[in-house]
């Protein structure tokens, strides 16, 4: 008995420690519990947190780009603000009493000048999402270069005011630049345009000589009207254009014409250009009546071909001809004028070879080298020019009634700076040798005794 006893009482001590023990174990387990739901609770409120701080992030964001869409897309946050100023000093070593022959700006022998100051608004068609809309383009424009880029077009023989004596200020282009969704894309511009014809800009920032060449200084270029612009295939651009071009013929200054522009990148090196203006009509005024030269339909082509092997290395040859009716002669006979009643134009001559022809011709060939280094751009151009005037009506220094020759060799070299401050300057010196085959050039009594022209000029140019 004794012995049961004590076992009974030791299987109750043994379950009471179990029991103990699971008690225990099951306080562990809910305070486990416990813990990772105050655990579990705590990380969730971190997660929204986070989740709502990005929410904020993604929705500022969402905003910025709606707000830069928006001023991209505002029609006056797209205009362009752009200018140039090109200063140069010219020296011509005959030191002529009087103008540099057969110059365009720069026309002075010895002296400074401002060729260009150009001040441009611009704004192009369209977004960032569509190319289609509606802009403009407004250049204004002081200095020499616009004085000869306001002369001329037509037969010379007519003149009666020299480019020297034009306003040295115009307003360069003012159109409106309209992209419609037709096909390709129509581009129509409409207002007045220029340098639509030929290889040499206008714009000195673009061009790469320091002066202009034979057959640039007998392009039109000014033109005023509707030009429409069309890529048939990516590779080949037209412009029709139906405008005014301006004549040096005071009070009608403003002649119809019809121009054609193509431009055919037939290789990622190679590109043609070629185009052509159809048009003019010419006066004389005799006895206070005015008389129309019906003869006088000038046409001017041009044909180049630019091949740039490497970013370095550019080669141009440009073909250049120009047809015009000259002088009618029968606008004197019939109508009973005489060289003494006429008083307009002054610069009429009596050679039977200026009536009823006007031809012109030339070939320009460039070779233009450029490379960069730490301290800048430098570039180096060759340009070689023949021009034949065979009636005297096209080059400023070409006595009418006989055919005159000029050539023209320039060698340009030009830096712009790498450095802080001076990137957008430009710095160039040329040399360029003019002959003719009669004395056209001024010696420094003011006389037309020499046959060749030597100068020298350095071109600063800013553009910003």
């Amino acid at each position: 008995m004794e012995h049961k006893s004590k076992s009974g009482f030791n299987i109750k001590v043994f379950l009471c420690f179990v029991l103990f023990a699971v008690f225990l174990s099951a306080t562990g387990v809910r305070e486990s519990y416990a813990v990772d739901a105050y655990a579990n609770i705590n990380t969730n409120a971190s997660i929204k947190k986070i989740e709502k701080k990005l929410n904020k992030a993604l929705s500022d964001i969402s905003a910025l780009k709606t707000q830069e869409a928006n001023n991209r897309n505002n029609y006056f946050s797209n205009i362009q603000l752009l200018g140039t100023i090109a200063a140069s000093y010219t020296y011509n070593l005959a030191k002529p009493d009087g103008y540099n022959g057969n110059y365009g700006d720069n026309w002075q022998s010895d002296g400074f000048t401002v060729n260009n100051a150009d001040i441009t608004l611009k704004r192009s068609p369209g977004n960032s999402f569509t190319p289609y809309g509606v802009g403009f383009h407004v250049s204004i424009d002081f200095g020499q270069n616009i004085q000869f880029y306001k002369a001329y077009y037509g037969n010379k023989s007519y003149f009666t005011q020299s480019f020297q004596d034009r306003t040295p200020y115009d307003v360069r282009k003012a159109y409106i630049d309209i992209n419609l969704p037709v096909g390709n894309g129509l581009d129509i511009h409409i207002g007045k345009e220029s340098e639509l014809l030929g290889f040499e800009a206008f714009n000195p920032v673009r061009s790469w000589n320091n002066t202009y060449s034979l057959l640039t200084a007998v392009e039109p270029a000014t033109l005023t009207g509707v030009f429409l612009t069309y890529n048939f295939i990516p590779a080949l651009t037209s412009t029709l254009g139906i405008a005014n071009t301006i004549n040096s013929v005071v009070p009608v200054d403003n002649l119809p014409v019809i121009e054609l522009n193509e431009s055919y990148a037939a290789l990622s090196t190679l590109t043609f250009n070629g185009g052509f203006i159809y048009g003019a009509n010419s006066y004389v005024v005799a006895d206070k009546t005015l008389y129309r030269d019906n003869l006088n339909k000038s046409f001017y082509s041009y044909l180049d071909a630019v091949y740039s092997p490497t970013s370095d290395w550019s080669f141009v040859v440009d073909y250049e001809l120009g047809l015009g009716g000259g002088i009618n002669n029968s606008v004197f006979s019939d109508n009973g004028i005489t060289l003494s009643s006429v008083t307009y134009p002054t610069l009429i001559k009596t050679s039977a070879s200026t009536y009823s022809k006007s031809r012109f011709y030339g070939i320009a060939g460039y070779v233009h080298h450029q490379h960069n280094y730490f301290f800048g751009q430098v570039a180096e151009t060759l340009r070689e020019v023949w021009a034949y005037d065979q009636n005297g009506l096209w080059e400023a220094a070409s006595i009418p009634g006989i055919d005159n020759n000029y050539t023209d060799s320039t060698l340009t070299f030009a830096y712009l700076p790498s450095f802080k401050g001076f990137k957008n300057i430009q710095f160039r010196f040329e040399l360029e040798h003019q002959a003719a085959n009669h004395n056209v050039y001024l010696n420094s009594e003011g006389v037309p005794a020499h046959s060749q022209q030597n100068t020298l000029n350095l071109t600063v140019l800013y553009s910003f």
